[in-house]
């Protein structure tokens, strides 16, 4: 997505993991769970970006680069069944901009407001019924776009949610306010070695339609609900590319 012009995530939603080219973003977060050894490890990065006045894009490293935090509490629940706990948080500034390096070297901060994102996941294992329950709640600056996807033992990708950012960044990034972006709550099926076993059951659609019981969707058709949605779905382009399609959306609602 543009942001300025500044380039670095010219992407739309994929379910695939940044860092791997094609595929980059302003920043990206990874968390591994262990469930063998009840433990996280975490790495946070921002890929390569080019400011719309230079021709070299730049790799933010060492006191340039983003930064993270998380923390797991493990439960042991009846039957075996665990619940793993995780809170975390992170961000990242665009230093591309003019002396935002130099005064992130020299002082320790920048004038480029930090791009924040704060997540919260339960995740409920049930080794009797065989399957996951993960609860999804991620907050943040709300730009620039945020998708969030888990991937099992197996490499299957599925996705948690996406948000499609609001405003442009000078006012978005400085409110360094804590708007929500994706809230989902789902059961994942589980085979013997567990991986996922090829559906998703949506509670949070079942619970918001009274429906007695959780239907499932295949997970192809699960991600593609996700994947398929423009990249620039209803934002104001004026900034951007000059154009005023979506700006008076909410006017008119």
């Amino acid at each position: 997505m543009a942001g300025l012009w500044f380039e670095g995530d010219n992407r739309g939603f994929s379910l695939k993991p940044s860092g791997v080219a094609p595929i980059t973003s302003r920043i990206w977060h990874k968390l591994t769970l262990s469930t063998k050894k009840t433990m996280i490890t975490t790495r946070t990065k921002s890929d390569p970006s080019k400011a719309p006045w230079g021709d070299t894009k730049k790799t933010y490293d060492d006191y340039l680069a983003p930064k993270d935090s998380a923390h797991l509490k493990y439960k042991k629940l009846l039957n075996g069944n665990q619940q793993y706990k995780i809170t975390g948080q992170y961000g990242g500034v665009n230093h591309a901009m003019p002396g935002s390096s130099e005064m992130q070297e020299k002082l320790g901060l920048s004038y480029v407001p930090t791009l924040n994102v704060k997540y919260k996941i339960i995740i409920d294992i049930d080794t009797v019924n065989a399957h996951m329950d993960i609860v999804t709640y991620i907050t943040g600056d709300a730009f620039p776009n945020c998708e969030a996807f888990i991937v099992g033992p197996s490499g299957q990708a599925i996705s948690l949610g996406i948000h499609v950012r609001k405003g442009a960044p000078p006012l978005s990034l400085s409110l360094n306010a804590d708007f929500p972006m994706i809230a989902s709550a789902l059961r994942l099926p589980l085979n013997n070695n567990g991986s996922f076993k090829g559906t998703v059951g949506d509670e949070l659609f079942r619970q918001a339609n009274k429906y007695p019981k959780l239907s499932y969707h295949k997970i192809v058709d699960w991600n593609y609900r996700f994947t398929s949605i423009p990249a620039n779905s209803g934002h104001c382009m004026l900034l951007e590319k000059a154009s005023l399609e979506n700006c008076f959306n909410g006017l008119f609602k």
